[in-house]
């Protein structure tokens, strides 16, 4: 049997490198060897500009002959092949229910470090305190990665450090994994299949432990129970979506992503600010119900994560605290949540504005009384690569 099973897969291997070719003279990618061999020369006159090779693939991807089939049939036999970590050269890996895992490369944590202790030095000696979240990623064992691809990751062991260095030095923390242990939860129940991002009850789920650490550590006042699942209502689909990184691997292979939408139950008032107007309306402005469409193309429609938003905004029922969050993607299912109990949440993403951006003076300028750092542990080290996404994250000055 076992001898059949391996002439089944030399015999789709050899199916898939034939199918590859296909498309490669389909596609004419063979045109791109010119621009690339360019670039690895550096035979581009001094006095012109080349292009990368982000721009060659991207000139190469973007033209792809019948890309999405392409994408379900390399999906199929790569499935088929169990070949977990076929994509491992875009960090993407691959369990035997369809999960999409990364990993995460050692560093020091010192400019993480440095930064997060100076910032709360900064708003200390003006009486603003600063709570720093851990949101965990997909595994909270770098074990579970490594036993599982046989390839090693530090995700957990780099913000083990980082977290011991900040507590030591005097800042609040709160580690959301300690709280999914407390609880007995799977981490992976947290999170969508196919997309690195956590799902809109997880949430809420963590936006209740937020609030509670507001309360301890930075003088608020709000009623916990406030978070509880019982005073909201859900919405589900099922088999409805394919996140950011399940487009790239085809549904095929990872399946589609269940969905559900989380609303509160009772009423709701708030005044938003957006940029150069303020406009009125209830907690359904922070949801875009029309990315919500199972019948669209799974590879061309929104990825239904983006439909909760961050959104500046005054909460006309509650009376007391401002708060600035500085945040990720993350942060679009709990700045929502975490805004029922603060008259004032503003929020902000480093990545998105320029090195130059004066925080301190941002800060200071707005009147918080509270600053909420609440970061995906896997931005802990993008300042080690200055081409990465998450390079900004930690400039706090």
């Amino acid at each position: 049997m076992s001898k059949e099973k391996s002439v089944v897969k030399l015999l789709l291997a050899a199916l898939f490198l034939l199918i590859l070719a296909v498309f490669f003279v389909k596609t004419e990618a063979y045109k791109q060897f010119g621009p690339l061999f360019d670039i690895l020369k550096q035979a581009v006159p001094q006095n012109e500009k080349g292009p990368t090779i982000g721009e060659v693939e991207e000139s190469f991807t973007s033209n792809l002959w019948k890309r999405t089939d392409m994408i379900d049939l390399t999906g199929v036999l790569a499935k088929t092949l169990h070949m977990q970590g076929y994509y491992s050269d875009q960090d993407i890996f691959i369990m035997s229910d369809g999960t999409i895992l990364d990993s995460s490369a050692k560093t020091t944590t010192d400019y993480e470090v440095e930064q997060t202790v100076a910032l709360r030095d900064f708003l200390a000696e003006r009486e603003i305190p600063l709570l720093y979240v851990n949101e965990p990623t997909k595994y909270i064992d770098d074990a579970f990665f490594t036993d599982a691809f046989a390839r090693e990751t530090f995700s957990n062991r780099n913000m083990d450090k980082f977290l011991s260095r900040i507590r030591e030095a005097g800042v609040n923390v709160i580690d959301l994994r300690d709280n999914i242990r407390e609880e007995g939860l799977n981490v992976l129940d947290l999170f969508y299949r196919t997309d690195h991002h956590w799902t809109v009850p997880a949430g809420l789920w963590a936006s209740r432990i937020m609030a509670e650490g507001l309360n301890k550590y930075c003088g608020y006042d709000m009623d916990l129970t406030l978070f509880n699942p019982e005073n909201f209502e859900r919405k589900e689909w099922k088999a409805c979506w394919l996140g950011e990184q399940g487009r790239k691997v085809g549904k095929t292979y990872v399946g589609l992503d269940d969905y559900t939408e989380v609303k509160p139950k009772f009423e709701t008032s708030y005044t938003f600010k957006d940029i150069g107007r303020f406009y009125d309306g209830s907690f359904d402005l922070f949801v875009d119900e029309w990315v919500f469409d199972p019948d669209r193309d799974v590879y061309e429609n929104n990825s239904w994560h983006h439909a909760y938003n961050r959104i500046n905004c005054i909460n006309n029922h509650v009376e007391k605290g401002k708060l600035l969050i500085l945040g990720d993607s993350y942060e679009a299912v709990t700045h929502c949540f975490l805004s029922l109990g603060i008259h004032e949440v503003d929020s902000l993403i480093r990545r998105d504005l320029n090195e130059d951006f004066d925080l301190r003076n941002y800060i200071l300028e707005n009147g918080y009384d509270a600053v909420l750092i609440a970061y995906a542990q896997f931005m802990v080290g993008g300042h080690d690569d200055p081409t990465s996404s998450s390079y900004r994250m930690f400039m706090f000055e």
